[in-house]
């Protein structure tokens, strides 16, 4: 198989460190119609972290062949740049699928295994970025898990996590502080990145 060009090091470009990306609610339209289309985008111009991979996380019951494929349409027809069989080939193997209900807890353990797996599979420990895009129901259930399991908090090497929040951020001004109180709660002010979801992507992966 074509050695994947997302997993080859970096000392030619000047590309931040190796990077999870765990997407909150992967089966939806956000994740189909805008992220992965700009993940694509951005690895078609060679500006990934190498060694990056992205974890979807949701409800349904499907694996990582079928998450990818579902992907492949969405970006055949949303791509602005075009879809290519062969760029898509390499960057699909760095997609995969977790399934779990937002509020299990067990789920959340089981995700930070897959992510230490997934560290292991690329031969070394990589920052992590949560991507919250489901609905906003349920981002108090996603951050206070996130933080009961320990997954909001840096490890002890330096490599960061981080997370994305996007919108509607919360349905009125009280909805919004609670949620931000929340937040703030689990990560960082200087960890925490809100709407705008793809420059804020670049930005929070250190490309922009």
């Amino acid at each position: 198989m074509e050695e994947n060009p997302f997993q080859s090091d970096n000392q030619s470009r000047n590309r931040p460190a190796p990077c999870s990306v765990v997407i909150f609610g992967a089966t939806g339209d956000l994740t189909n119609r805008k992220l992965i289309p700009v993940l694509y985008h951005i690895a078609a111009d060679g500006s990934l972290p190498p060694k990056f991979k992205v974890l979807g996380f949701a409800r349904r019951d499907k694996d990582d062949a079928l998450f990818r494929s579902e992907l492949q349409s969405g970006n055949e027809n949303y791509s602005r740049q075009g879809h290519d069989e062969t760029l898509w080939e390499n960057f699909s193997h760095a997609i995969h699928y977790h399934q779990s209900e937002f509020n299990d807890f067990d789920g959340y353990l089981r995700l930070k295994e897959r992510l230490d797996e997934l560290d292991a599979e690329r031969g070394t420990p990589a920052n992590r970025l949560f991507y919250l895009a489901s609905a906003p129901s349920f981002f108090d259930d996603i951050l206070l898990k996130l933080k009961e399991s320990g997954l909001n908090e840096p490890a002890a090497d330096g490599r960061w996590a981080r997370v994305v929040c996007e919108k509607p951020f919360g349905t009125d001004l009280p909805s919004a502080q609670h949620l931000n109180q929340v937040v703030n709660n689990t990560f960082e002010e200087k960890d925490t990145y809100r709407i705008g979801f793809c420059r804020k992507l670049a930005i929070s992966i250190g490309i922009w």
